[in-house]
């Protein structure tokens, strides 16, 4: 559903979050309501609940009974689970996700030890900036412990954070009765009067949400972020993180907007980029083999980086780094701080880039320094800072103007061309049988990468390709290409005088295939014997 989409929220609410979800897994949870425990519900809006937060967020999640109950972290070195809030990413949601669904039921209802745990998550991850803090509390029974106890393990902490942590508290069953209904209420209010805990002080106070129906549980908890809303504040478009889209669109991000009437939220208005899009002209940036881009957002997380997976390559969400980890220049540090602050700026450093030898896994890397000139300045409106990496020494060496033959162009699209007797099935696509090569063309070969990747190619599109690549007059218009590319087939129809065809190999090999192909940085690739690749393909970003 649109409203626990994190795009959704992070519009509507104008700081990002420090959460506490606490979920109640005493034995009456066990209770059956149709075919599921009343446990099952809870455990889905829970888990709902983790759904709506963004990577900007902060989460925690506690169990408690008898006893409390936390994740202890996915290795022995991980204590972001255990003592601190964790970053709301994909990963760290998913590790949170498995903990809840392994939660049984059992013991009594004990809610100091669970709040003094709450607490503890929110204090032990202050870093001063500002955030809303909040403690989701969902219970089915009273507690057993004192009242007065818990009303003031409450005041206590909370003062030691200012004061600062609202409290929601939701009830079913029991805790939906008088008795339940007065100390879930004086939770959310931070008022002990009842239990001899008068308030101290100014206070955020939360709200009691009663739950008649258990059905009604994942909805109305997953949306406590409504009370965050402020009809004062001034809301500019919020930006996603990228995430990978359901419906196929691959890697994208979420521009969105609150819709306000009368001071009163009626719905949020967004739009999705596909990061190809957004990007491209980043991406396909060719300058050289040293010089680079990199893109950060607000918080200094890496959005694009030559180190970082392509978002042509991304198949789940992408893991979220911050910069400093990839560039790790001793004066880098002014840059990042700059372009966290929103500023342009110039500098020259010392760049160090990595390459892989081959494949990363089995033959290493290999890394170069250079002299290099860092210019980076923001993209306004969506947060996002540019940095581009220009190597000093760059020249770029142009090929002079060649001349077609007029008839040797191969577009390796051979199922969208003629049939021949020439043709022949390999692996499940069509290849030649001749020693003639073919060419296929990388996105950074046009002009306009994302529309070569988002436009199916035709027959019709390919005689256009051909007819402009045989032109020998410049009669034919350009169907998109930048202006070296024709230079760069010309040039490496050149390298078939020098692959033997299969009659002049040696004769033990005459019964294999040996392929040969010749790649160019710009997007070109010619092969023999020809055939079809995929539509992805870029001899640049091979490991060869």
């Amino acid at each position: 559903m649109y409203l626990y989409r994190p795009w959704y929220v992070v519009a509507s609410t104008p700081l990002p979050k420090n959460i506490v979800v606490v979920l109640d897994t005493s034995s009456s949870m066990k209770a059956k309501h149709g075919n599921e425990t009343v446990l099952d519900l809870a455990k889905l809006a829970a888990k709902t609940v983790l759904g709506t937060l963004s990577p900007s967020d902060k989460v925690a999640f506690i169990s408690f009974a008898a006893e409390v109950e936390i994740p202890l972290g996915k290795s022995y070195a991980s204590h972001c689970f255990s003592d601190h809030l964790a970053d709301a990413v994909p990963s760290n949601i998913a590790y949170l996700n498995s903990h809840i669904d392994e939660r049984g039921a059992y013991g009594s209802t004990f809610y100091t030890d669970a709040l003094e745990k709450a607490f503890m998550f929110l204090k032990n991850s202050e870093n001063g900036g500002t955030r809303d803090k909040v403690i989701l509390f969902l219970t089915d029974g009273i507690p057993t412990d004192s009242k007065q106890m818990v009303m003031n393990t409450i005041q206590q902490r909370n003062e030691e954070l200012n004061n600062g942590v609202m409290i929601i508290t939701y009830g079913l069953g029991a805790a939906a009765q008088k008795e339940g209904r007065e100390i879930l209420t004086s939770m959310a209010n931070q008022d002990g009067t009842l239990y001899g805990v008068p308030p101290r002080g100014q206070v955020r106070k939360g709200q009691y949400i009663e739950i008649q129906n258990p059905d009604e549980l994942r909805t109305k908890m997953a949306l406590y972020y409504a009370l965050f809303f402020d009809s004062r504040t001034k809301h500019s478009p919020k930006v996603s993180v990228p995430y990978l889209d359901a419906w196929g669109l691959g890697l994208i991000t979420t521009v969105s907007l609150p819709i306000v009437i009368n001071g009163q939220l009626k719905g949020v208005v967004g739009l999705d980029l596909t990061m190809i899009d957004l990007l491209e002209d980043v991406l396909y940036l060719q300058k050289g083999e040293l010089s680079y881009a990199f893109i950060i957002d607000d918080r200094g997380r890496a959005v694009l980086h030559p180190l970082l997976p392509s978002p042509l390559d991304v198949f789940e969400d992408p893991i979220l780094i911050n910069i400093t980890d990839i560039e790790r220049g001793a004066d880098f540090e002014q840059v990042y701080t700059s372009m966290t602050k929103g500023s342009a700026g110039t500098k020259d450093l010392t760049a160090v880039r990595t390459f892989s030898k081959g494949e990363w896994s089995l033959e290493g890397r290999v890394t170069k320094t250079f002299s290099a000139t860092y210019y980076w300045k923001p993209i306004e409106v969506i947060g996002y800072s540019l940095c581009l990496v220009l190597t000093k020494d760059f020249k770029q060496i142009d090929l002079a103007s060649l001349v077609s033959s007029g008839d040797d162009f191969l577009y390796h699209r051979l199922d969208l061309i003629e049939r021949n007797s020439d043709l022949c099935r390999y692996y499940n696509t069509s290849s030649l049988r001749s020693g003639r090569s073919t060419v296929k063309f990388a996105a950074e070969a046009f002009t306009d990468p994302s529309r070569y990747l988002d436009t199916e190619e035709t027959a019709g599109r390919v005689r256009h390709y051909t007819k402009f690549m045989n032109d020998r007059i410049g009669f034919v218009p350009n169907p998109g290409f930048k202006s070296d590319i024709r230079n760069n087939v010309i040039a490496t129809r050149q390298a078939e005088k020098y692959w033997p065809s299969f009659h002049r190999l040696d004769s033990g090999i005459q019964h294999w295939i040996p392929w040969r192909y010749i790649g160019t940085y710009n997007g070109v690739f010619r092969r023999i014997p020809g055939g079809m690749n995929h539509k992805l393909y870029s001899p640049s970003m091979r490991p060869w």
